[in-house]
Parts: C-alpha cells; structure tokens; sequence
C-alpha cells in the first residue's frame, strides 16, 4: 500500500475513533472532577445558548 494512502486511512482511524468516544460521553464533556489525595478539582463548563 503507498505510504499517502496508508496515512489516510490512519488518519481516518483516528477521526472515527474520537468521535466515536464523544459519541459515548457526551454528557460528561461539561463536567470534570480530578480528585488526588487531598487535592480535589472540579472544573465545571457553563454556556447559553443563543437564539
């Protein structure tokens, strides 16, 4: 297989696979929470909107 069309359908892997996995945790894209020890990190997207 010629190296340009190798790195195409590589590339093409990589697209489908992280939609993909937006596919799955959609819900979850607002909201991130990192917890270490007594560290604790909660990081919260807030958006409107507009008509």
């Amino acid at each position: 297989m010629p190296k340009r069309k190798t790195t195409t359908l590589s590339l093409a892997i990589v697209c489908f696979t992280l939609l993909a996995a937006l596919a799955l945790i959609r819900d979850d894209l607002c909201k991130v929470e990192y917890r270490n020890g007594t560290m604790f990190l909660n990081v919260i997207l807030a958006y409107e909107v507009r008509d």
